[in-house]
């Protein structure tokens, strides 16, 4: 092997390890800027570049000027199982303390923000053309309908509903919406607000700047590609399911009044 081609395997490398630098983008970093240029020049390149990741027990999702390298875990084993939803799993909903930070609220919040910004496939397809936003107030509204829904479920045929979710609705529907006028950490609006910021820190979602009427966010390059394999998981189609089933009912009794 040569030294022109140990350069290239070098500069393969070192996407995949700017790529892992979740806040870094192409446009704060020249090299990164020059990298992703020889990515989306050189088929060569970008084979090696998935061939080391693939050794590494990475895959790489997307690459491009806007978001750099989106390199993600190959599966849940990797050793690279850190960073974006997988690192909020872990930090969030172990904390037996609090409330709010328990695993059913947890999860049923991360889950209700994979719904509020991608329900179906022409959501993901239509995210990765144009950024769209979504509300604090509207994401709030979701989740206690989604609690509604699985509680409602649960009281019809006491199904083989998780206990931890069970535990998580009951804690979230006791909330108020919104405590003293703002939104604070004992609130829907508040538990909503935690989550969002720890996506942003996460590189999942970045605020709305342009919206002053509320608060809003949009999801990031990052965000779409893992939300892609956490919506095809059993516990968010489990829970979309019996959300959507209710919600049909609810339709079908209006109707029938």
């Amino acid at each position: 092997m040569n030294a022109i081609e140990l350069d290239q395997l070098e500069q393969a490398s070192e996407l995949i390890y700017k790529g892992l630098k979740t806040k870094l983008t192409p446009d704060k970093n020249s090299d990164y800027k020059k990298l992703v240029a020889k990515w989306e020049a050189d088929e060569l390149f970008r084979d090696q570049v998935k061939a080391i990741a693939k050794g590494l027990g990475l895959k790489v999702a997307d690459v491009s000027y806007q978001s750099g390298a989106i390199i993600l875990p190959k599966d849940q084993h990797s050793a690279f199982c850190f960073g974006g939803l997988t690192e909020l799993r872990k930090t969030l909903g172990s904390n037996s303390e609090d409330t709010l930070t328990k695993r059913g609220t947890v999860v049923l919040a991360i889950i209700t923000l994979l719904a509020a910004f991608f329900r179906d496939e022409v959501q993901f397809l239509e995210y990765k053309q144009a950024q769209q936003t979504q509300s604090l107030k509207n994401i709030s509204r979701l989740l206690l309908e989604i609690c509604k829904s699985l509680k409602d479920q649960h009281n019809q045929d006491k199904g083989d509903i998780p206990d931890y979710l069970r535990q998580g609705w009951e804690i979230i529907l006791s909330l108020p919406e919104v405590k003293e006028g703002h939104a604070n950490p004992s609130s829907v609006e508040g538990l909503i607000e935690m989550l969002t910021t720890r996506f942003i820190d996460e590189g999942l979602l970045v605020k709305d700047t342009g919206r002053h009427d509320e608060k809003a966010w949009f999801p990031t390059q990052r965000f779409i590609a893992q939300a892609e394999r956490e919506t095809a998981t059993g516990i968010y189609e489990y829970c979309m399911q019996i959300h959507q089933e209710q919600q049909n009912k609810q339709i079908s009794e209006a109707e029938s009044k």
